[in-house]
């Protein structure tokens, strides 16, 4: 009976491991993709077409944000 319980335990054991594998990796999962969220920065409205684009990616005037440099210069020059 003795080596019964033992191979009981030896399988709760196991499995409570699992459970914490597969629960640590699915947390470092999810840090994984908020950190490629975070690093992808602010999200501006571009002035001419109100497109959203990345504030890398974004072309500025003073405090204006455009999608491409053609439409910061539509803008400014008052183009339709």
């Amino acid at each position: 009976m003795g080596l019964i319980r033992l191979a009981i335990f030896a399988v709760v054991i196991w499995m409570f491991w699992r459970l914490i594998k597969n629960f640590l990796a699915k947390q470092a999962k999810m840090n994984k993709k908020e950190s490629g969220k975070l690093e992808q920065g602010n999200i501006v409205l571009c002035e001419y077409c109100s497109v959203h684009v990345p504030e890398q990616k974004a072309v500025s005037h003073e405090k204006l944000w455009f999608c491409s440099e053609k439409h910061k210069e539509n803008y400014l020059s008052g183009d339709d």
